[in-house]
């Protein structure tokens, strides 16, 4: 997954964000309680459920191989396949939910809209292949349909938070690149910090012999750090070196590299719009949600394996970004 979707790390930029399912992470502003209907909602079936599954196992197995899917992920020796398929669990009930509410809210495409979401349909299987098609249980129609409350979801998110104040300063998303060296000893930082003192000293051969970290050159941004390397770091303009910050039992010493990286302060900024959106969004979904039973169809997840799907070529995200990446639809 190259993000967050909702509520997991999904591709959305572990990251390149379409972000869906990151869409119904933190806090809350919007109070609109949306349920109007019968209080039943399908999940999603075998066909959509293996057009995830199958798009995770290429991208995972691309990056890591095969040998990730047994990789435990904690003390208790939970597998990562365990893991990653709960949590595709959780993306597809949070986006069926999405969708029941995209429909109470009479949210619908616009023509140039359903002409992607065919395209995407095609494209998708198209390189899905018949075979898989058929293993799948799939249909252009199906996927169409999938597209469609994928698009959706967007659609609704952006529409409950419209008045939601999601402007960010470059001041607030500001990051910077920095040198440090980091030891647990003040008397070691202090050692340093006269070593930089020599004539002719180098930063990096001093953060080299010194530092108890093997990276030296960083990016950070506010609320990564402790308030003290903070309040050190943000000050510092390009070329200048602190003295021996203490911060959290661990001593620094901070040389800024760069007092404002542009592009990583844009990137920045835009992921903090997403969670200013996450939280705008987030307090009409739990009320639309706790009002709603999802049925789904325990037999499949029960039997699920990713280990056993089928290796593919097509990528549902990656079809999807292709296609609306350029359009203003």
């Amino acid at each position: 997954m190259r993000g967050k979707r909702t509520g997991w790390l999904f591709r959305a930029g572990c990251a390149a964000a379409i972000g869906i399912l990151s869409l119904c992470l933190g806090g809350c502003s919007v109070t609109e309680t949306l349920f109007s209907g019968g209080n039943e909602q399908e999940e999603y079936g075998r066909a959509e459920t293996m057009m995830v599954v199958s798009s995770e196992k290429l991208r995972y197995e691309e990056l890591y191989t095969e040998q990730i899917w047994t990789a435990a992920v904690d003390n208790r020796g939970t597998t990562f396949e365990v893991s990653l398929l709960a949590q595709i669990h959780e993306f597809l009930r949070e986006l069926s939910v999405m969708s029941r509410m995209a429909e109470e809210q009479e949210i619908v495409l616009t023509s140039q809209e359903q002409e992607l979401i065919q395209e995407a349909a095609v494209s998708y299987c198209t390189a899905l292949g018949e075979a898989n098609m058929e293993s799948f249980g799939l249909d252009e129609k199906t996927a169409g349909e999938f597209y469609t409350d994928y698009l959706l979801a967007q659609k609704l998110v952006d529409q409950l938070t419209q008045g939601a104040n999601l402007e960010v300063s470059d001041s607030e998303a500001r990051v910077i690149t920095v040198d440090e060296i980091q030891v647990s000893s003040e008397e070691t930082a202090n050692e340093a910090l006269t070593a930089l003192s020599a004539e002719d000293s180098d930063f990096t051969a001093v953060a080299k012999q010194y530092s108890e970290s093997e990276e030296i050159q960083t990016q950070v941004y506010r609320g990564q750090r402790g308030a003290a390397y903070e309040e050190a770091a943000f000050n510092l303009t390009a070329g200048e070196v602190s003295g021996v910050v203490e911060d959290g039992g661990t001593y620094y010493i901070i040389r800024c590299v760069s007092d404002y990286d542009e592009a990583a302060t844009k990137e920045r900024k835009e992921q903090m719009v997403k969670q200013r959106k996450n939280e705008a969004f987030y307090q009409a979904y739990e009320d639309y949600k706790t009002q709603l039973l999802l049925v789904g169809d325990d037999a499949l997840w029960e039997e699920l394996s990713i280990l056993e799907c089928p290796e593919v070529s097509a990528d549902f995200f990656a079809v999807y970004e292709t296609v609306f990446s350029g359009s203003q639809a």
